[in-house]
């Protein structure tokens, strides 16, 4: 099973476009079977009117989807709209709720989406999607204890958290010392960073003038023994068609 997160940026690519067939085409080439999208519109207005990217994304790639606003309207170059974070899968999603995360003065709305998925008949899997602040780690930490609150009713069924952090992750085995504080906080909560587990290739999820590494994939230490691999995504599309790389896992699942 391969599980995808990934920053759509409001729909806008690197050239100002919103090109839905674009994400369909690397999200379909990926073959995830789940993904967390984070800064999603939905719905969207422009001066033509209302569309709905996130449910045109989810028909061309023949998913079911669920979103969850986080209480704040973003202005783009022509279109507008609520932002929050979206879930797709190719199996059926049972039900979702949408957490509105603690805000702080000063600080944008943010949430955590949950998304309950039936991958069998008789198994469910649970899938937590957020995007913490941009700023500031100690409002990130805040914001963390909204996070792992809904979490802990989950500590014994197959879930996972995944999205943007906004915090500078690790890369390596050499540096453990430089674990951020957010990170540190869910390794010490039971989750595993699935990239510093299983890693391959290069790290950055948001090439800006070097690459580094704010989105994560973190795993309960129950699913750990059916993590087989982590990797960030790149191609020539990839690099057009959002500010951030996909980063994927993919898990035995029997």
């Amino acid at each position: 099973m391969n599980v995808l997160t990934y920053n759509v940026h409001l729909w806008e690519g690197r050239d100002g476009r919103m090109d839905i067939e674009r994400l369909a085409t690397i999200i379909e080439h990926s073959q995830a079977d789940i993904v967390a999208l984070n800064e999603v519109l939905h719905p969207v207005e422009t001066h033509f009117g209302v569309s709905r990217p996130l449910a045109e994304l989810a028909n061309l790639l023949r998913m079911d989807w669920a979103f969850g606003e986080s209480n704040r309207v973003v202005q783009m170059a022509g279109w507008w709209g609520p932002v929050g974070n979206a879930v797709l899968s190719r199996h059926p999603i049972l039900d979702d709720t949408n957490h509105y995360l603690a805000r702080l003065p000063m600080t944008q709305g943010r949430n955590l989406l949950t998304a309950r998925i039936a991958v069998e008949p008789e198994r469910t899997f649970t899938i937590f999607s957020t995007h913490l602040d941009h700023a500031f780690e100690g409002t990130r930490l805040w914001q963390l204890r909204g996070v792992l609150a809904p979490l802990r009713d989950y500590a014994a069924e197959p879930h996972l958290l995944l999205g943007d952090f906004n915090t500078h992750g690790p890369t390596g085995p050499n540096s453990q010392r430089l674990t951020p504080p957010v990170v540190r906080v869910l390794r010490n909560n039971g989750y595993v960073d699935a990239y510093m587990a299983a890693g391959e290739g290069e790290p950055g999820t948001f090439p800006l003038l070097w690459p580094f590494r704010i989105d994560y994939i973190f795993v309960p230490q129950i699913l750990q023994p059916q993590l087989q691999s982590c990797c960030v995504l790149t191609g020539k599309l990839i690099e057009q068609a959002s500010d951030h790389r996909p980063l994927m896992a993919t898990f035995a699942w029997n």
